[in-house]
C-alpha cells in the first residue's frame, strides 16, 4: 500500500504553473500524492541497503593550471565529463574528463562578459553550460569547451537554475519573508512566464543547501533545507509528487524552520536533524543523503514509497569506503561520493586504500570514490 498522507504543513504554497508566455501567472493548488518518510538513525535498514554494494571504484581528479577548486559544492556528470561547481571558495566552475584529466574552467571572477561575482549554481545538457549569478543577476552561456556563448539578466535573485526539457528554466528565488514565489520559469530569453510555490509569510531560510535542484530518472527533485519537503518534477518542472520527512524528536522548530538565523541567536540548541543537501536518487526507490546537527554528520538511506529509513553516523570508526560525502548519482545503482586527505585521521581505515589513491591524495588531489549497489 501507498505511504501517501493527505494534511500535511509546508513552507511552500502550493500552485500549478501555466504555459501562458505573455504573464507571468500563480494559479489554483495542484493535487499530488504525499508520502511521509520518518527518519530513523538506526542503522537496521541502512546496512540492508548497504549490504548490496558489488563493485568500488575509483577516479583521481587531477587538478592542473587553473582547473582547479577548494570545495566541491555541486557535481554533475554529463556527457562523459564531470563538472564541479565551487561557489564561495575559489568561485570558479570546472570541468574533468570521466579518467579525471582537466578540461577547462568556465568563466572568472569579474563584472564584465562572461564573468561572474558568486557562481551559485550551474546545469549542463546539450545546448551548453549554464552559470548562474546570484550577485550580478545574470545567466552566464558557454560551450562545453569553456567558451563564452551569452548571458541573459533575470530581474530577480535566485540561488538555483535548471534548464527545462522544453528548453525553458526554473529559477528557485531567494526568500525575504514575503510571499513571494519560490519557483519561478522564464523563457529561453529568461522572461518570466510563470511562478509556483509561493514561499510563505516571513520565510526567510537560514542556511543554504547542496544541489537544491538535482536530476532524477523522471525529471528533477527540487529541495531547500530546512522544509523537511521534497518536491519531485518531471522534465517540464510541473510538481508531480512530494516527500514530507520527519525527523522525529530531533525535528527542527517550526519557528527555526521561517527563521533559522534569528531562532540560533536565541537557543543555542544543536541537537536538530536536517538535510545537509538535496537527497540523491540511487534508484526509482533508493535515496541517499546527508543529514547533520551541530555536532554529527549521518549518512541517511531511505526508500519513502514504504517508509524505510536508516541512518549511518560518522565517526572515527567510520571506513574510508563509506558514503562519507556522497554527491550525485547515474540514478542507476551507483553513488559517487567525494573523498580528500582530510580523512586520513578520521577514518579507520585510511591506509587500506590503493597506493595510487594514497599518493594522488597526498599530492592534494580529490578523488571520486564510486559505490555500485546491485539492487
Amino acid at each position: 500500500m501507498k505511504n501517501i498522507i493527505i494534511h500535511f504543513s509546508l513552507l511552500f504554497i502550493l500552485s500549478a504553473c501555466s504555459n501562458n508566455k505573455g504573464s507571468v501567472e500563480t494559479i489554483a493548488p495542484l493535487n499530488c500524492d504525499v508520502y511521509k518518510v520518518d527518519i530513523n538513525i538506526d542503522k537496521t535498514y541502512y546496512d540492508s541497503i548497504t549490504g548490496h554494494i558489488s563493485d568500488t571504484s575509483f577516479v583521481i581528479l587531477k587538478e592542473k593550471g587553473n582547473v582547479m577548486f577548494s570545495y566541491a559544492n555541486k557535481i554533475i556528470e554529463y556527457n562523459k565529463k564531470y563538472y564541479i561547481l565551487d561557489k564561495k571558495s575559489l568561485r570558479t566552475v570546472v570541468s574533468f574528463k570521466k579518467d579525471g584529466s582537466p578540461i577547462t574552467r568556465y568563466g572568472r571572477v569579474g563584472q564584465g562578459p562572461g564573468e561572474y561575482i558568486f557562481p551559485w549554481d550551474m546545469d549542463i545538457d546539450e545546448t551548453g553550460v549554464y552559470v548562474l549569478d546570484t550577485n550580478s543577476k545574470k545567466v552566464i552561456h558557454y560551450n562545453e569547451s569553456g567558451d563564452f556563448l551569452g548571458e541573459q539578466k533575470i530581474t530577480f535573485f535566485a540561488d538555483a537554475i535548471k534548464r527545462l526539457k522544453n528548453g525553458n528554466f526554473i529559477f528557485n528565488t531567494t526568500p525575504d519573508g514575503t510571499q513571494m514565489p519560490g519557483l519561478i520559469y522564464t523563457d529561453s530569453l529568461m522572461n518570466p512566464i510563470c511562478s509556483s510555490m509561493t514561499y510563505q509569510k516571513d520565510y526567510v531560510g537560514g542556511y543554504t543547501t547542496n544541489g537544491i535542484f538535482r536530476n532524477n530518472n523522471l525529471g528533477l527533485n527540487f529541495y531547500r533545507s530546512p522544509s523537511d519537503s521534497l518536491a519531485i518534477l518531471d522534465k517540464n518542472g510541473k510538481v508531480q509528487t512530494f516527500i514530507v520527512f520527519d525527523f522525529l524528536d530531533k525535528s527542527v522548530p517550526q519557528i527555526a524552520k521561517t527563521d533559522y538565523i534569528a531562532f540560533s541567536k536565541k537557543n543555542y540548541s544543536t541537537d536538530y536533524l536536517h538535510f545537509a543537501n538535496n537527497p540523491i536518487n540511487v534508484s526509482d526507490s533508493v535515496w541517499i543523503g546527508l543529514i547533520e546537527d551541530g555536532h554529527n554528520q549521518y549518512t541517511v538511506v531511505f526508500n519513502p514509497f514504504i517508509n524505510k529509513s536508516g541512518c549511518k553516523k560518522f565517526t572515527k570508526s567510520s571506513s574510508v569506503y563509506d558514503m562519507i560525502e556522497p554527491m550525485f548519482s547515474d540514478n542507476k545503482g551507483a553513488i559517487v561520493s567525494l573523498i580528500s586527505q582530510e580523512l586520513k585521521n578520521l577514518c579507520k581505515d585510511y591506509e587500506s586504500l590503493p597506493d595510487t589513491i594514497i599518493n594522488a591524495l597526498n599530492d592534494g588531489n580529490r578523488v571520486l570514490l564510486i559505490n555500485r549497489f546491485h539492487l
